[in-house]
């Protein structure tokens, strides 16, 4: 948290975590098993985790894709859950890799 906040120049404003609108959507959110949907999805899927994941274990990334006809798992080094914020050079090349391998020209 504190290297995100680091790179965010402060902590940022978060809504109120206990809100009553709030607590469905992040308990759906934190117990939804999504490999069904992620299994079905049509389309390329590139699933990008941090190797030091407060969150979820890396190994989650290549879990979620491993039933997946075009999906495919990158796990970053150095990097949290956040890791477009951790390593933002590391996520945006390879999103763009990702994206000029699947986008047509």
């Amino acid at each position: 948290m504190a290297r995100l906040a680091e790179r965010l120049g402060g902590m940022p404003a978060f809504r109120d975590p206990v809100a009553p609108e709030t607590l469905p959507l992040l308990q759906d959110h934190a117990l939804a098993d999504w490999r069904d949907v992620v299994r079905r999805f049509p389309l390329p899927l590139l699933m990008i985790a941090g190797r030091e994941s407060q969150v979820w274990p890396c190994e989650h990334a290549e879990a979620a894709v491993a039933d997946t006809a075009h999906g495919r798992a990158l796990v970053v080094e150095d990097a949290g859950h956040a890791v477009s914020i951790d390593q933002p050079d590391a996520f945006n090349e390879a999103l763009l890799a990702f994206l000029a391998e699947t986008v047509p020209a």
